[in-house]
């Protein structure tokens, strides 16, 4: 995969068909597959660093290992939240080739069907569930486990859902801390049916997950596995370490603009580099990026570009906003009869990481220690405050299309759609108080997966590495927090539910002096954190119902310009994105290639 990597003096003033901008989960797929016609050259640039063969994203689980990392996280934070005590929350993304499929967490679940056929229902013919799965398991390919470990574990799958010779290879883990079973009881216990497959578009209850690690090599495979399909041809070139500057856009006789290249950094020089008459430029800089790449190019809300000095070329309102994201909050425990059950904490320990290092080539070990259990329920089914809580939550809004989304979402809601989400970490992931020396953890993790509140993604100056400011408006639509609340009790009961209960010991976050409605309020409003699924801000949506791009990802007022990442998801699904992102690169690859039959 080196060989695709090029030299500033390959790229600086030449014309390639398609320019995409960003090396991500999304552009390598689009790298991959745009490269496949022969006659059709593809570059793509990429702000980070080009961490091929990286034995640090190799070896799995790193569960958060890379945050802070300039070199593989961009480190972004929000600004302080108004109705969360003016907080400002971390927002660790990816950084390089791979972008956060590299860093993540490994786990891969799809959404339910509805989710994906809402995206349809909002104006987008053909982004419908059908479609959606075909893309998916063209990505993958699944190892499943021996039939030994299926029947022990539980580690059940589905075929028809499954992909066979996809660049992604997941699998379930070769290790897991030893309570998954237990856990799996006791949901089973509180009413969530036992699931066979987390893939299929159905998603209550509670079922094994499969991760993005290889489990025959226990590698971590990410979108830089599309990259192998690449190899040896000459029509694709990779630029690392060039941050973009904004699109050019030059006017049409029509009076729209037309996307004729892209200006670009790269070791403290401007740089451009052009588009074929025919060609095309594909934004996939994440959802964290793409708008502030558009404003900055002119695109977007006429006061927003003011204020940071760019002359509007297309006046796009929604360009930023209609931002969502699931909200994370981690409850940790310490683990009673530690000698039984797996955990991270103890490679804090020099001593233990040289021990399983020595394991891993094996296949056993910490470093093969995954989260293989994961599980949703509607909030009506927790909690005897539900009804009045989605009672509460907003139904109308004078924001363009947000009538027509929540009205999705008191649908799913009405359907008893997967919601709540709830998982472990195998290890401590939680805030504020510290983890126990010496001690094994569980965190016990609570995801709010369709939040009401609706945030903003702005440039903040005209200086391209300036990071953007992100506001996601946590808990302004009162619901959400209610909601959360009542999740966060839930997970308690869980906690007190045999056989699961039995794995548990002393509650250090939020701790048993955290006890009432209010307080826990007050502790999520301060400890939460995000699940890195932020979507939206480049919603795919009629122009007049907040799109800012077309159901072919066209930027609206514009020619030969796209959008390809979670941004352009105008609803946010109630699982896990990494699976979707594949989907809709895959998805768009032949919108873009005209092979696509909605």
């Amino acid at each position: 995969m080196e060989s695709l990597l090029t030299t500033i003096d390959n790229v600086s003033g030449q014309v390639f068909d398609y320019v995409i901008i960003g090396g991500g989960t999304a552009g390598l797929v689009l790298a991959a597959r745009l490269s496949e016609e022969p006659s059709k050259t593809v570059l793509v640039l990429e702000a980070g660093g080009a961490h091929l063969n990286d034995p640090l994203i190799d070896l799995p689980a790193g569960y958060g290992k890379f945050m802070g990392n300039p070199e593989y996280d961009w480190a972004f934070t929000t600004v302080p939240q108004k109705h969360s005590k003016d907080t400002s929350f971390f927002w660790p993304r990816g950084k390089g080739l791979g972008g956060s499929s590299a860093v993540n967490f490994y786990t891969w679940s799809r959404a339910e069907k509805e989710d994906i056929n809402a995206w349809e229902r909002l104006g987008n013919p053909g982004w419908n569930w059908e479609n959606h799965l075909k893309y998916a398991i063209k990505s993958e390919t699944f190892v499943p486990a021996s039939a030994e470990v299926a029947e022990k574990e539980r580690q059940t799958h589905d075929p028809a859902v499954h992909g066979t010779d996809g660049p992604i290879v997941i699998g379930f883990p070769n290790t897991t801390s030893g309570w998954e079973v237990a856990m799996q009881d006791s949901l089973e216990a509180l009413g969530f049916p036992r699931l066979r497959d987390l893939q299929t578009g159905t998603l209550v209850g509670a079922g094994r997950v499969p991760s993005t690690v290889d489990p025959r090599a226990n590698t971590r495979t990410t979108s830089q596995d599309y990259l192998k399909l690449a190899v040896g041809r000459s029509n694709l070139k990779i630029l690392v370490n060039a941050s973009v500057a904004r699109v050019l856009l030059g006017p049409t006789e029509d009076g729209g603009f037309v996307a004729s290249g892209v200006e670009f950094l790269f070791d403290g020089k401007t740089h451009v580099v052009s588009t074929s008459p025919s060609g095309e430029v594909i934004l996939s800089a994440g959802t964290l990026k793409s708008p502030q790449i558009l404003e900055l190019s002119g695109i977007g809300d006429p006061a927003i570009l003011e204020k940071i000095g760019v002359e509007t070329k297309v006046s796009l309102p929604a360009v930023g906003t209609n931002v969502q994201e699931h909200l994370f909050a981690g409850m940790a425990y310490e683990v009673n009869e530690p000698e039984k059950y797996n955990t991270i904490d103890e490679l804090t320990d020099p001593a233990k990481v040289a021990e399983h290092m020595a394991l891993y080539p094996d296949g056993k070990g910490l470093f093969t220690l995954g989260i293989s259990l994961l599980s949703w329920t509607s909030l009506k089914d927790i909690s005897a405050r539900a009804a009045d809580i989605e009672a509460t939550a907003p139904t109308t809004s004078t924001t363009p299309g947000l009538t027509e989304q929540y009205a999705e979402q008191h649908a799913r809601i009405a359907e008893g759609a997967a919601s709540a989400e709830y998982t472990t970490i195998p290890g401590f992931y939680s805030f504020p108080n510290p983890p126990t020396p010496g001690a094994k953890h569980v965190t016990l993790c609570s995801m709010l997966n369709r939040p009401f509140s609706r945030g903003t993604i702005h440039a903040t100056s005209a200086d391209p590495l300036a990071p953007p400011a992100i506001d996601p408006h946590y808990f302004e639509e009162p619901a959400d927090l209610a909601a959360y609340v009542e999740q966060i009790k839930f997970a308690r009961r869980l906690a007190r539910t045999a056989p699961f209960a039995a794995v548990l010991g002393k509650e250090l976050n939020p701790g048993p002096a955290v006890a009432s409605d209010a307080e826990l309020a007050r502790w999520l409003k301060k400890h939460m954190t995000t699940v890195h699924h932020t979507a939206g801000a480049c919603a795919m949506l009629p122009r007049d119902r907040g799109g800012v791009v077309d159901p072919q990802l066209r930027v609206y007022g514009t020619t030969g310009l796209r959008v390809v990442d979670l941004s352009v998801v105008p609803l946010i699904p109630g699982a896990h994105t990494q699976s979707v992102v594949y989907a809709v690169a895959e998805q768009a690859a032949d919108v873009i290639k005209g092979v696509f039959v909605a």
